[in-house]
């Protein structure tokens, strides 16, 4: 990640205040998410970057069904202040990790999601090879890009990724199956 330590400082900061300064932003993000791909039961889920477990909140706030969920975060302040509201759900798994070497077996996830993370990330490419490699066949990867930043983007890494939503943020997606003929 882009200094690494900086960025990790600073949501480890934000933590405590990052529900009431984002919420309802990222909300709208998840909407138009769920709204495009038009899914109400998850499968194995990967939130990379998952912050204060904002996405889990909107997951069960809107009775989506899932059967694991795994928050990963480079913050350990992010990190506690998921574990702290969903601690108690047993199919959650808490880790501190980054997007370009994250600690999970081949083909795993049915969903992975990267929501407002991608600009933090410095090896983008290093990112998306770690999200195709984990996601399971047929599973899918839902990528945001904030529209104001100049920045790479995931078609331009891997060209199988395509715009599902434009907004504040462009949504990148890609289902597993089409990666295998255009992975750099």
């Amino acid at each position: 990640m882009t200094d690494s330590l900086s960025i990790r400082e600073l949501y480890d900061i934000t933590s405590k205040s990052y529900d009431s300064l984002y919420r309802d932003e990222q909300f709208r993000k998840y909407n138009i998410v769920f709204d495009k791909i038009g899914r109400k039961h998850l499968g194995q889920v990967a939130d990379i970057g998952c912050g204060t477990g904002l996405l889990l909140d909107y997951i069960k706030e809107n009775n989506y069904d899932f059967e694991k969920y795994v928050c990963l975060d480079i913050s350990e302040g992010m990190i506690a202040k998921a574990r702290e509201k969903h601690g108690d759900d047993p199919r959650t798994i808490y880790l501190v990790a980054d997007a370009e070497q994250t600690p999970f077996l081949n083909n795993v996830f049915t969903e992975v999601f990267m929501i407002t993370v991608w600009n933090n990330i410095e090896d983008k490419e290093e990112a998306l090879r770690e999200s195709i490699r984990i996601t399971a066949e047929e599973g899918l990867i839902i990528i945001t890009v904030l529209s104001k930043v100049e920045d790479t983007t995931p078609d331009q890494i891997i060209s199988v990724f395509h715009v599902l939503a434009e907004e504040k943020d462009i949504i990148y997606a890609c289902i597993k199956t089409c990666s295998k003929s255009d992975n750099s």
